[in-house]
């Protein structure tokens, strides 16, 4: 037949290098760049141990980073299939210069060095922004729900005293068969491949495993007590139970700033909160820092809109933020409301006068003065307008001159036109991040872990994203020619 035979497995060939069998355009040689040229300008902010002149030697801070960057890059996250490559693929052998890190030095350089690998995404996002590829004249925010790594069940502080009440029960039942004098003959009969010593210690061990789940639930208790929390997961206290298409799971809400010129992910952050209110200032706040950026817009979805952060954000800054208000029932009814700043009065569009009752009333942390109908009696649009027998009420925010001309602007030609420019710069971010993750997206526990992963991740997508828009050269000579000094 007409087939391509293999190779003698036992034909002698000429010695090679490692060198040699990794292509010259091989995107490995990025990452081997851009780490070495970071460590070799800041030694003194990549200090891994290795300090002491005794003992075993130890890996290097450069070893590990450019581990995780080919893992995340190459959807190989987990430290027992790290150290698996490093043993067989050609490519981790050359980057890391054949070295073998077993899974537990993986895993710990991961858990205790978040500072280090931190810096490196923020590097890489200010060499993108020096080189123009985060422009910041537009940006898209947005959040996704990423699950955690634990299990499902988040505690209360009734499931927690309905377990605890449980336990008790459990326990003195074990401890009144333990001290019968005939405890032997009562267990026998139930476990009869079991000599009456074993039983004895089988009792003592259970009664110790019942005291450890006691002391478990009463620290979990502490910590729902203490946090202000309503429910608390046994396996990760920082994650929330949160929506998502699986329904509710605990999670984190990972949040990710998108440039729009070449989709580069300009700032990302961790939070525990399952929704997006309160997340816009903070974000947005964390890229200024880290990047000294202030894009000229910011769009996002309904999810963000809080009038008080959008308006604190535009008096601080140069950003205009297109964020369209969620519609509620009052944007669709038929009845609306015009305000009369001379009689500081409202006057419905069937002429009906609203007039002022309260002031400064306190609606969910924020002030509103309270205004209702004193006309309402017999007009032909109540059914639609109110059910309320004392006439219908309209709240009016102490800043509500500037959202209702922030509301115009959303209307606009040029509003309407942003929100729908977000999905196509955002969008697909998330579901390339998704995919690499796969069914278990996190490894790492607690807010801190889970924001040196997302680090991770976006670095590779960063790195992704360059390759695929320059050619390797260019690349290489941008990264060994850039100041990787820190301040």
């Amino acid at each position: 037949m007409h087939l391509i035979p293999p190779k003698d497995r036992y034909q002698t060939t000429f010695f090679t290098s490692l060198d040699s069998l990794v292509e010259s355009n091989n995107p490995v040689r990025i990452i081997d760049a851009f780490v070495s040229m970071i460590i070799q300008n800041n030694p003194e902010k990549f200090q891994y141990r290795g300090l002491r002149e005794v003992w075993r030697k130890a890996y290097s801070s450069s070893t590990y980073l450019k581990l995780f960057i080919y893992g995340y890059l190459n959807s190989i996250q987990s430290s027992r299939k790290l150290e698996t490559e490093t043993h067989r693929n050609i490519e981790l052998k050359w980057l890391l210069g054949d070295l073998q890190p077993d899974h537990k030095s993986i895993s710990d350089y991961r858990k205790h060095n978040s500072s280090q690998i931190k810096q490196i995404a923020i590097d890489f996002r200010r060499f993108l922004k020096s080189k123009g590829y985060i422009k910041g004249e537009k940006v898209a925010i947005d959040g996704t729900k990423v699950k955690a790594y634990s299990n499902r069940d988040m505690l209360t502080m009734k499931k927690i005293e309905r377990r605890l009440s449980n336990l008790e029960l459990e326990l003195d039942r074990y401890i009144e068969h333990l001290s019968r004098a005939d405890i032997e003959d009562d267990i026998y009969d139930e476990i009869e491949s079991l000599e009456p010593d074993a039983v004895h210690k089988q009792l003592i061990d259970k009664i110790a495993q019942l005291h450890t789940q006691v002391e478990r639930l009463q620290e979990a208790k502490a910590i729902l007590e203490n946090s202000g929390k309503k429910q608390i997961n046994t396996s990760d206290q920082d994650a929330s139970l949160m929506k998502s298409l699986d329904g509710l799971i605990p999670a984190y809400n990972v949040q990710v700033v998108v440039d729009s010129e070449h989709k580069m992910i300009a700032e990302s952050q961790v939070s525990t909160y399952p929704n997006d209110l309160n997340e816009l200032k903070p974000i947005m706040e964390a890229m200024r820092k880290n990047l000294e950026l202030e894009p000229e817009e910011s769009v996002a979805d309904k999810g963000y809109y809080n009038p008080e952060d959008i308006k604190e954000l535009e008096e601080e800054g140069n950003t205009k933020y297109y964020i369209a208000p969620p519609k509620g029932y009052h944007d669709v009814e038929k009845v609306k409301f015009t305000y009369d700043k001379e009689t500081d009065e409202y006057i419905c569009s069937s002429g009906k006068r609203l007039v002022l009752k309260q002031k400064n009333k306190n609606k969910r942390g924020k002030l509103c003065a309270v205004y209702q109908g004193i006309e309402c009696k017999g007009c032909p649009l109540r059914s639609q307008c109110t059910k309320s027998k004392y006439g219908r009420i309209v709240h009016r925010y102490h800043d509500q001159e500037w959202r209702d001309a922030y509301k115009e602007r959303m209307k606009s030609k040029l509003g309407r036109q942003r929100i729908s420019e977000r999905k196509a710069i955002i969008e697909h971010v998330f579901g390339t991040l998704k995919y690499w993750m796969g069914k278990i997206p996190l490894l790492l526990r607690g807010k801190e872990g889970v924001q040196t992963e997302i680090n991770l991740y976006t670095t590779a997508y960063n790195m992704k994203r360059l390759m695929n828009i320059e050619r390797f050269e260019d690349i290489m000579y941008m990264i060994n020619n850039y100041d990787w000094k820190m301040a």
